[in-house]
């Protein structure tokens, strides 16, 4: 169902997206993206989505309708450095400076040609970035010469600002923030200031539901009925926390020996010596059997449901935490690591419970406690429905995203007059 407005311009708006993730894996800002473009109100927003490679959410854009295309990155010449060496070190340097002009042309001001081209053939209105400020540069520089608004989403808690960052950042029509945590950042980073907005990611929690049973999944996974299950939902990576919650359980086991912890993401390959780490982390603190690695999973929500408490344990701060609303809107009670945007999404002790981020022993002695107090678990789990109900809606996520559309396109095409 779209969500819908009675202002109707005279012919629907064409929305270009972006999503400028490259290694294809599976994350927040993808469903993010899905959900937005899925809800949009088509008498008023035409959208179609870029991605720079296949995935494994192709088919849920189709599904909805959503036009798609592939256009692949272009690649960076890597040349230059072996023949540089054979002919001596005085030619090192002056090949290196040329390579990286060379890169700055093809991957930035050529790609941006290209870019403008396929905007303008496509009779775009509007330029929308799912990222952040730190990427899509060439997309930016794109809109910039032909002429029409760009804004982009800010995903991400950055340390460093590149140049071509603090360059657009302020030139862009909006950055919306997914959470005044991001907002803040980018602020004290002297990155952008009169052009944020924030709008938090949206969720619709009675869709958002489990499509199999929990005992249906549970014998497929082969947990037993009596053990108690906690879980992490999010990418294999070591800002992501996995070691901190697997050293949690090595704590926990004595008091639950059946206690079982699903890790449900994937890893690329870049990330493949840290899911080694984690196995042998496990096997070095005996709880290799506690543990369940899914791999990516299209169907998060089943999992989430076989789920007596949903574990957030980034060690860095975390810019939004979809999986937090995900569970959140299942009525389950979560812990989460206390730093980023996690506090003001999850209202502890209402809806659950924080800690110091990467503090192994205060997170398994906040699982204890949501473990042994049921009735205190279940009352958490009702309050974070009610909340993500209250503040996290997709509609609301949607309305307030389409109207940012409307106030920046209104003076450029007639919308409202």
């Amino acid at each position: 169902m779209n969500v819908v407005s009675e202002d109707v311009p005279e012919r629907p708006l064409r929305i270009a997206y972006c999503e400028g993730n490259v290694d294809g894996t599976i994350g927040g800002s993808y469903f993010s993206l899905l959900f937005l473009v899925s809800r949009l109100d088509r008498k008023r927003f035409i959208p179609f989505v870029v991605f720079h490679r296949e995935h494994a959410l192709m088919d849920r854009f189709e599904e909805a309708g959503i036009e798609t295309e592939i256009i692949p990155p272009p690649e960076p010449v890597t040349w230059g450095l072996k023949q540089a060496e054979g002919l001596g070190s005085k030619w090192m340097l002056p090949v290196v400076l040329a390579r990286k002009a060379i890169n700055l042309f093809r991957t930035f001001v050529w790609d941006a040609l290209k870019i403008a081209r396929w905007l303008r053939n496509r009779n775009v209105d509007l330029l929308h970035l799912n990222n952040s400020v730190t990427r899509n540069h060439s997309w930016m520089l794109a809109a910039r010469l032909i002429g029409i608004p760009c804004i982009t989403h800010e995903r991400g808690i950055n340390t460093h600002y590149s140049r071509l960052a603090r360059y657009f950042a302020p030139r862009l029509s909006k950055v919306i923030c997914i959470s005044k945590a991001v907002r803040d950042h980018l602020i004290t980073h002297g990155v952008s200031k009169n052009n944020l907005v924030v709008i938090y990611n949206g969720i619709d929690s009675d869709l958002y539901q489990p499509s199999r049973s929990a005992i249906e999944l549970k014998s497929e996974l082969r947990i037993a009925e009596s053990a108690r299950v906690i879980g992490m939902v999010g990418n294999i990576r070591s800002w992501k926390g996995q070691d901190v919650v697997i050293k949690a359980i090595g704590h926990l086991k004595a008091r639950y020996p059946e206690i079982i912890c699903l890790f449900v993401g994937d890893a690329t390959e870049a990330d493949r010596p840290y899911q080694e780490y984690l196995q042998r982390l496990a096997v070095d603190l005996t709880v290799a059997e506690n543990l369940v690695f899914t791999g990516y999973q299209k169907e998060v929500a089943d999992f989430i449901s076989i789920m007596d408490v949903l574990v957030h344990a980034s060690v860095d701060p975390e810019p939004f935490g979809r999986v937090l609303i995900e569970a959140m809107g299942q009525g389950k009670p979560v812990v989460g690591a206390g730093a980023g945007a996690v506090p003001e999404i999850l209202i502890a002790p209402e809806c659950g419970l924080t800690y110091p981020p990467g503090d192994d022993d205060a997170l398994a002695e906040a699982i204890d406690q949501l473990l042994t107090n049921r009735s205190v678990a279940m009352e958490m789990g009702a309050a974070s429905r009610r909340r993500v109900i209250d503040e996290f809606g997709l509609d609301r996520n949607v309305s307030e995203t389409q109207r940012i559309y409307t106030d920046i396109l209104e003076e450029r095409v007639g919308v409202g007059s």
